[in-house]
């Protein structure tokens, strides 16, 4: 039993000492570690549980062998059965092992299913995503270097190639199978990015696009998205956006489908509109509605992710006429989605992309001075301007009852922290106070942000008060889970995701003395270690990769 709650401990890591303020289902989720106050509202509940239980899975198993004899040919009749349970006391050895490594974890995967169990596949699975976000694998290989646990790309490359085989049997082990390349492959971004293939993001963007099965379900479709986006966002950032416009395109397109089909399956549960309801007795029709439920959250879940990877990619954009133009274009879509009282979670999800476009947007100073128009604004994302405050207004107080008291309180708050984002952003006084990083800007973000604070050392925590770098830290929390804190400690390209690039304002005229320039975006573009030479041709030579990436995908047809 204590080891069992021990394991359970390893996932909830500093998480108990604020349970207090936390909801219910926060609590399930483990708190990203390092973190100080605040939480995000995102957290991945259901991937959470999913490694949850199979490691108590994987405990369970281990308790049962304890001081069981070892009958391995005992009453035997072939050969066969012989070999059979040489290979269940093989697998077993594997996954109850302490020194079981990633490398090992890797082989007897590649194994064939009839020398390897679907169970226990998918607690091997659990254990690798365990080990490889535990520690970061650039401190691991360093302390490994020239042992077979070292691991290698050649191993990496393994991983990957058994995704694409698609030989998965069931959502768990796809899911857990797909969430390990990932962060295997951003744990060393540096040293595995040349393995993301054409390929192997080709075969996610299918499966993206392609209609639900009982194994991509719909739920795994929308870690699907933020699996990509996180990765898309490990290797381009620092390097190259080219044919990431295209990418966020997609992605609203995406969301918008998946958004409209929850908001007309929602209003169709609540009419009653069920093909030949009177044809059927209780049971039968709540057995539909209930499945019909089931289909407008996972459809929900699904545009609010893709919702979300879209506004993560937007972040690697340069700021600029062309991003302007991009945002202008497509916030129409967002502002339809953002519209929606019915599924409040794809509402949320669109008004956060939305903060994020009027963080990024780039005012111009003369439209400004000529502009005093409150319902109409050229200089900003959305011409509509008093439109869009409204229904933000609305849903910052919102009073329906289809949604419940908790949520609606939620609600109030993320809307409220939206609603100052867009008036501060186009109000010029405040929007210049936030670009200095003067006193009253300070003040500003923290009166439209609940801070969340990451603890990077003892005197040091970095805050996250914008929606641009609250997004990426969502996709490095999908993608290293519990070890999202010992990446940023340990690995510098994890590190710099969280970092916001300088504004226009602070490229022209730096920043007010208010400011510590140590927490400087400036400061930290500036530093040695970004002037060497080294770091300057490992990103040159990522910014070829990706570009050449992006070419090869401009040429795969998809289905």
């Amino acid at each position: 039993m204590a080891l069992r709650n021990n394991m359970r401990h390893i996932l909830n890591e500093e998480s108990l000492s604020n349970a207090s303020s936390r909801s219910a289902s926060r609590a399930r989720t483990p708190k990203v570690d390092g973190e100080e106050n605040g939480q995000l509202d995102i957290n991945f509940s259901s991937i959470e549980e999913l490694l949850t239980t199979k490691l108590e899975s994987l405990q369970a198993l281990l308790d049962s062998q304890v001081g069981q004899p070892d009958d391995l040919g005992m009453e035997s009749t072939s050969n066969q059965d012989v070999r059979q349970k040489q290979i269940g006391q093989l697998n077993k050895a594997r996954i109850q092992s302490g020194s079981t490594t990633i490398n090992d974890i890797i082989y007897s995967l590649s194994l064939a299913r009839n020398e390897i169990s679907s169970q226990s596949r998918e607690l091997l699975l659990a254990q690798l995503y365990k080990l490889i976000v535990s520690k970061p694998l650039v401190t691991y290989n360093e302390e490994n270097a020239g042992s077979s646990s070292y691991v290698s790309d050649d191993k990496v490359n393994e991983l990957i190639k058994i995704f694409l085989s698609k030989s998965y049997r069931s959502d768990s082990e796809f899911l857990l199978m797909f969430r390990s390349c990932i962060a295997l492959l951003c744990s060393d971004i540096e040293e595995f990015g040349y393995l993301v293939s054409a390929e192997f993001l080709g075969a996610i963007q299918q499966l993206l696009v392609d209609p639900p099965t009982s194994v991509v379900t719909n739920e795994n479709k929308a870690n699907l998205a933020t699996g990509i986006c996180s990765l898309l966002l490990v290797l381009h950032n620092g390097s190259s956006s080219f044919g990431i416009d295209e990418k966020v395109a997609e992605l609203l397109d995406i969301a918008e489908g998946s958004a409209k089909s929850a908001l007309t399956l929602s209003q169709q549960l609540d009419a009653g509109d069920r093909e030949y309801s009177t044809l059927f007795d209780v049971n039968e029709d709540k057995q539909i509605v209930n499945e019909a439920t089931q289909k407008v959250r996972s459809e929900v879940n699904f545009a609010a992710a893709t919702l979300h990877g879209a506004g993560c990619l937007l972040t690697l954009m340069p700021r600029g006429a062309y991003l302007n133009d991009f945002i202008t274009e497509q916030m129409p879509k967002l502002v339809e989605m953002v519209d929606d009282d019915v599924n409040i979670e794809v509402a949320k999800a669109a008004g956060r992309v939305i903060g994020l476009c009027y963080e990024v947007f780039s005012y111009s100073e003369e439209d400004e001075d000529n502009d005093d128009d409150e319902d109409y604004n050229y200089n900003a994302p959305y011409y509509e301007q008093a439109a869009l405050f409204s229904i933000i207004e609305r849903l910052a107080n919102l009073s329906t009852k289809k949604v419940s008291k908790k949520e609606r309180k939620e609600a109030h708050s993320i809307f409220r922290d939206i609603q100052a984002t867009l008036v501060n952003y186009t109000d010029v006084d405040k929007r210049t106070a936030i670009y200095r990083k003067s006193q009253e800007g300070q003040e500003l973000l923290s009166s439209m942000f609940d801070s969340t604070y990451i603890k990077l050392s003892k005197t040091r925590s970095l805050p996250i008060n914008s929606w641009f770098l609250y997004l990426r830290l969502i996709h490095l929390k999908w993608c290293f889970s519990f070890g999202v804190h010992n990446e940023l400690v340990s690995n510098d390209s994890i590190r710099d995701i969280l970092r916001e690039p300088a504004t226009d304002y602070e490229l022209k005229y730096g920043t007010s003395g208010d400011h510590d320039p140590d927490d400087d975006a400036v400061h930290h573009a500036n530093t040695d270690r970004y002037g060497d030479d080294e770091v300057k041709r490992t990103q040159r030579i990522r910014k070829a990769r990706v570009n050449k990436l992006a070419s090869e995908m401009d040429e795969l047809e998809l289905r």
